[in-house]
């Protein structure tokens, strides 16, 4: 359609030109009057240019499709994700056993761009009769860095930062849920090159209560670069986070649907401190990632009162992708991205196919408090369709250990949960 556009302006012009030219009597040959046609000739030519810097022409997108002006000032994409999972879990005390299917994730939302250099996002998300806020802010450059202002997730954790279209698993990392990484309503700066990011906000409650809820502040940087073959990322996070009321820390085996086995209930005094370490590989076909994590929930020791209680969790895990691909590292972001799909279904091949292994610890006992330990082996298939659509089956084992407060477990503060999981996804 430009060219189109640019090529009708320029025949416009040499035909204009061309008539003026000859319509000049060979006595006239007025210099000024000539002057005065090429002048007006040039207001028109600009005046085409402009009408076509704001038209509006379809933007090419995957899967959905968006709107662009030419001009580049304007923008607008569609967004939306559908999970649809199958889940199985049962704990070997008898205690609990559910087998069922859930919309894990229904969502829909627009992104875009207003005035260049103004971004924005918007997205709900249907739970059941309930229609929630997700991301919700305007992002705006300055010669300093970048401004987030609005709902969005705090800057802690690789796993919390990937998106969950792109995590190896049905669920992220234990430490994510357990210790309430989520989103909130806030301000945020942030910076950064190929290489680093850098992020600090503070954040005040979320739409859900209305701005009353934890006051946060939270930071992340990341580091990362090409190697031969592959690129690594390593980085860092901390949230300093305060409520009027007591936090708890609670931790399902993985699967959406079941019961939580590890609970501190509500401890402290309304204050906690996190800090944790990250690291990612990727090479080749090969990837790998792993975090750790402490929080320091301030005078919630019950064997000494007054003191903080330490508790703490991570995981390691480990990828591959047999059919060839390359999991998409992304330094820029810190954050893991969507793989590049070589034969899609789509074009009759047999899409992208990787296998995946993960060792998740999360310990919520010490200083008096008995809400478990829980040490989870998961292992997983994903079938990417295309870049867009997979299926993702996986298997866990949980052991559960001290969780005396806990009432899913037995008096012996012991028991073991298998879970068997399948989803399928679509987002655009």
């Amino acid at each position: 359609m430009k060219k189109q556009h640019s090529q009708i302006i320029k025949s416009l012009a040499a035909a204009t030109a061309l008539s003026t030219l000859m319509a000049v009597p060979a006595s006239a040959q007025d210099l000024e009057e000539l002057k005065r046609q090429l002048a007006a000739l040039a207001k028109k030519v600009e005046k085409l240019e402009e009408a076509k810097k704001k038209s509006v022409t379809v933007k090419k997108a995957e899967p959905a499709f968006g709107l662009a002006t030419d001009d580049g000032l304007f923008e607008m994409n569609i967004r939306g994700r559908l999970y649809t999972d199958y889940i199985t879990v049962s704990d070997s005390d008898g205690n609990f056993s559910q087998s069922g299917t859930e919309f894990r994730t229904a969502r829909l939302g627009i992104e875009g761009k207003a005035w260049k250099d103004t971004k924005y996002k918007f997205e709900i998300e249907v739970d059941g009769n309930d229609v929630n806020v997700k991301d919700a802010y305007m992002q705006f450059k300055t010669s300093m860095g970048s401004i987030t202002a609005g709902q969005f997730k705090t800057p802690n954790s690789l796993d919390e930062q990937t998106s969950s279209r792109h995590i190896s698993f049905l669920e992220r990392a234990s430490i994510t849920d357990a210790f309430g990484f989520a989103r909130q309503t806030g301000i945020m700066w942030s910076n950064g090159d190929s290489n680093y990011t850098a992020k600090l906000g503070v954040f005040k409650g979320s739409t859900t209560d209305s701005g009353s809820g934890d006051t946060t502040i939270a930071g992340r940087v990341t580091y990362g670069d090409k190697m031969d073959g592959g690129k690594w990322l390593v980085g860092g996070s901390f949230r300093d986070r305060s409520s009027d009321g007591q936090f708890r820390y609670r931790q399902r085996p993985h699967v959406h649907l079941s019961d939580r086995f590890v609970n501190t209930d509500r401890i402290g005094n309304g204050d906690d401190f996190f800090y944790g370490v990250e690291g990612a590989i990727q090479y080749g076909s090969f990837y790998s990632s792993a975090e750790y994590g402490i929080l320091n929930a301030k005078e919630a020791s019950v064997s000494n009162p007054g003191s903080d209680a330490k508790l703490h969790g991570g995981y390691i895990d480990i990828g591959y992708f047999v059919t060839g691909e390359s999991r998409t590292l992304k330094t820029d972001k810190g954050a893991w991205d969507r793989p590049k799909v070589s034969n899609p279904v789509y074009n009759g091949g047999m899409g992208a196919l990787a296998v995946t292994a993960r060792y998740d610890t999360l310990d919520l006992t010490g200083d008096g408090i008995y809400g478990g330990e829980m040490d989870t082996w998961i292992i997983g298939l994903n079938w990417y369709l295309n870049r867009h659509s997979r299926i993702v089956v996986n298997y866990s084992n949980s052991s559960i250990d001290g969780a005396f407060d806990v009432s899913a477990n037995g008096a012996d503060g012991k028991n073991s949960v298998d879970a068997f999981g399948v989803r399928f996804q679509v987002d655009w």
